[in-house]
């Protein structure tokens, strides 16, 4: 059983990645049941509009989560776990991991207050301002409150656990996110079943932050009260001059994601009402939900990839990456072929799931997508993993060219323009450019060493 694992490429890590991955999928599809049972085709809407306008976080976070999984790690090649559940070694790695720990926490308390002092009200007007609102869903001020709220608080969760992450312990915390999850999920389908309607993904919310927390604090509060109170007159990382210039552009990389994958929804909700935007909501939830799973072999390697990169094993970085990258596409050609046969016969069969989506034609395409965001995601996270980002010009232009050509074909085509532009932008743009760039910078560094 080991070597088969081994053969896949299936270590510790990956499996509770897989594991995480797999259960997002099963309790997705799970949940697309309960929506459809318990929530009108209107209300659908809503509730994946509440998911599209929460991903504005991504405004206030900046990119920093993704930037202290690199930094840590490339500070972890000097450090090392003890027993005792704290890191030692170079002295002056742990200073500069130290510098970088109450930076984030400081960075993400300011970002939880602009969540809530930025996002909240501008939800509640979004909503508010619609000419197309549903009867049933003219309250949703209370749950978007709740939401917003317990998405602030998780703010520092992701921070915490992204310095874990940098610092190796890849695998504990995907085996705390499935946890995670299975509560969140868990409470999504009670609250749903019991008539909470909205109100799900806000208790969902909440039981991520309690259930994060107590993780932090049993399994890991030796390990942060130790590098906070770390005694040394040693010099720090420089955030302006060495976090900031990598920061800033993944910042905007991940900006223009949010133009590139989230902006659909909203976009629909506002020009063709909540059924429409309920249809792309749940279409795009099921193709990201296979991209992540077959992320798998690829997300947990950052910092491994970082390590190798640090002490100059290339040779080791780039057959590990071609490995992982070769087993997750197989494993993704699977999945997007499975979904298309499992939504082909449902719509066959005139299947109430098969309204809930975009037409099958469109879903075809989006399958096109799906795997070509793979191979998009997977140059990045190489690319990254070097503390650079050589795709965010590209990224920008893809995100801006999206946006545009949303505005003119959503409110003509409606879900057609949505898939449409999406295409155009992620084929034409995104994979040909991110390709090119990804094995140009590949040949300069092989070069260079």
């Amino acid at each position: 059983m080991k070597r088969l694992l081994a053969l896949m490429g299936i270590d510790r890590a990956v499996l509770f990645t897989l594991m995480l991955r797999g259960w997002n999928i099963f309790s997705g599809l799970l949940t697309i049941v309960f929506v459809v049972r318990a929530l009108s085709p209107e209300l659908q809407g809503y509730y994946y509009t509440f998911n599209g306008l929460i991903a504005l976080q991504i405004f206030a976070e900046l990119g920093l989560s993704f930037a202290i999984i690199q930094f840590s790690s490339h500070e972890m090649a000097q450090l090392s776990w003890q027993q005792d559940g704290t890191v030692s070694g170079s002295h002056e790695s742990k200073r500069r991991l130290q510098s970088l720990l109450h930076f984030v926490f400081s960075w993400f308390g300011v970002a939880s207050v602009l969540l809530i002092v930025v996002l909240l009200p501008a939800g509640l007007y979004f909503f508010s301002s619609g000419n197309l609102r549903a009867p049933e869903a003219s309250h949703v001020s209370v749950p978007w409150t709740l939401l917003v709220i317990f998405s602030a608080v998780n703010l520092f969760i992701t921070a915490a656990t992204a310095i874990l992450e940098g610092c190796g312990k890849v695998s504990q915390v995907a085996a705390m996110r499935l946890w995670q999850s299975i509560f969140a999920m868990s409470t999504v389908w009670i609250i749903l079943s019991l008539g909470g309607e909205l109100y799900a993904l806000a208790v969902s919310s909440m039981m991520i932050g309690i259930s994060g927390l107590a993780w932090l604090w049993i399994k890991h509060r030796i390990f942060f009260k130790d590098l906070i109170k770390h005694s040394t007159e040693l010099p720090g990382m420089s955030w302006r001059r060495e976090i900031w210039p990598f920061q800033w552009r993944i910042a905007a990389s991940w900006m223009s994601g949010y133009l590139i994958f989230q902006l659909f929804t909203p976009l629909i909700f506002k020009t063709h009402g909540a059924v429409s935007a309920g249809q792309m909501g749940m279409s795009l939830q099921i193709i990201s939900a296979m991209n992540g799973a077959a992320m798998a072999w690829i997300s947990p390697k950052a910092p491994l990839y970082g390590q190798l990169i640090a002490t100059n094993q290339r040779r080791l970085l780039d057959s590990l990456f071609l490995r992982g990258f070769t087993q997750s596409l197989v494993f993704l050609l699977i999945a997007v072929s499975s979904v298309w046969f499992a939504l082909y016969f449902m719509e066959r069969m005139a299947s109430t799931y098969a309204l809930r989506v975009v037409p099958l034609s469109l879903f075809s395409l989006l399958c096109v997508v799906c795997i070509a965001n793979h191979i998009i995601f997977a140059e990045a996270a190489y690319l990254r993993a070097h503390k650079q980002d050589p795709m965010m010009l590209l990224t920008v232009f893809a995100g801006l060219a999206t946006a545009v050509l949303a505005s003119f074909l959503v409110p003509a085509l409606g879900v057609a323009g949505a898939v449409y532009s999406y295409a155009a932008t992620t084929l034409f743009i995104g994979l040909s450019g991110s390709t090119a760039i990804f094995f140009y910078k590949r040949k300069q560094w092989t070069q260079s060493c």
